[in-house]
């Protein structure tokens, strides 16, 4: 299965693109000296921002894979279909062997799809990193 953006490129993406937009709004709205001399330069509210939000974007955001042992597949797919029915994913395809699932509705617009890869011993999860955690978290606790 092939993974997608890592932590590293998805905190470079908000890292940026919030960096731009500070930068661009203080500099626009800083036009009286004393308020320049409160906030000082734009870039260090811009990087200061910026790494707030890349780092919080990329924790809920970045592509993650996990690996799960199987020891009893027919128990581990009951487990897995009732944890992904309780987040609310349903399965939608299946290409080659990778299983994707998707929320249904509206809530699609602001979920990932996920895609389950099972061999003989273990099932491979992918997806949202805050999606796989929960269907982590959810298979953890049952």
């Amino acid at each position: 299965m092939q993974p997608g953006p890592g932590f590293i490129p998805t905190f470079l993406y908000y890292f940026v693109g919030t960096t731009f937009i500070v930068v661009f709004v203080v500099s626009k709205g800083l036009d009286s000296p004393e308020l320049i001399d409160t906030f000082g330069n734009p870039f260090r509210i811009g990087i200061v921002f910026g790494l707030l939000v890349g780092g919080v974007g990329a924790y809920f955001n970045s592509h993650n894979q996990v690996e799960l042992p199987i020891k009893n597949r027919g128990a581990f797919l009951a487990k897995l279909k009732e944890a992904l029915t309780a987040l609310g994913y349903t399965k939608v395809s299946e290409v080659e062997q990778v299983t994707i699932y998707e929320r249904s509705g509206a809530s699609k617009l602001f979920s990932s799809k996920l895609f389950v890869e099972l061999d003989a011993k273990n099932a491979m999860v992918s997806g949202r990193a805050s999606s796989v955690r929960a269907l982590q978290k959810r298979l953890e606790q049952s």
